[in-house]
């Protein structure tokens, strides 16, 4: 008999969204879940589009927890750890309560996870890194709106819903 499996994909942004990265996720999921002989229903797809990893709480990580705690599925399937979470004590702390639910996790783009201390040094480490790049991430993007604000351009070239932009070259 196939051991049930979750898929877990999520995505930061609208942009990421419209792009299709988290049916790119999904469909490298179900690609490892077939190689594998994992069993997939789809009522255990657990997305959570335009929302941080940095993060815990996110509508579809909290229902694959609840389902989770009560064993309906054996596995969880999840591209990448940064997917998961982006703060390393979040992974650490989603992977443990996983794992003391009887749910294994595995990363699709990735080796299995090992419970030995190589292997927890190794998800410890890609924590850090998604972490890190997370910070980085929006280091960047403060800097860009901080420099086009000194230049006198838009911050968010949209206006908010029931609003406009006057041109600085109109009168008034």
């Amino acid at each position: 008999m196939k051991q049930i499996a979750a898929v877990y994909a999520r995505v930061s942004t609208q942009q990421q969204e419209q792009e299709a990265t988290i049916e790119s996720q999904v469909a490298a999921i179900e690609s490892y879940a077939q190689a594998q002989g994992y069993q997939l229903l789809p009522e255990y797809y657990f997305l959570d589009q335009a929302v941080s990893g940095a993060q815990l709480d996110r509508p579809g990580l909290d229902r694959l927890r609840d389902l989770a705690a009560e064993g309906i599925f054996e596995v969880v399937l999840c591209l990448s750890p940064d997917r998961l979470a982006r703060q390393y004590a979040h992974q650490w702390v989603l992977m443990d309560e996983l794992r003391r639910a009887g749910v294994e996790v595995r990363f699709v783009d990735q080796p299995p996870v090992t419970d030995d201390p190589q292997g927890q040094l190794f998800l410890g480490i890609q924590g850090l890194f998604a972490e890190y790049e997370r910070a980085m991430i929006t280091e960047r993007l403060r800097r860009g709106k901080l420099y086009r604000v000194h230049q006198g351009r838009l911050v968010n070239p949209v206006a908010p819903y029931g609003y406009r932009y006057i041109p600085v070259s109109e009168q008034d």
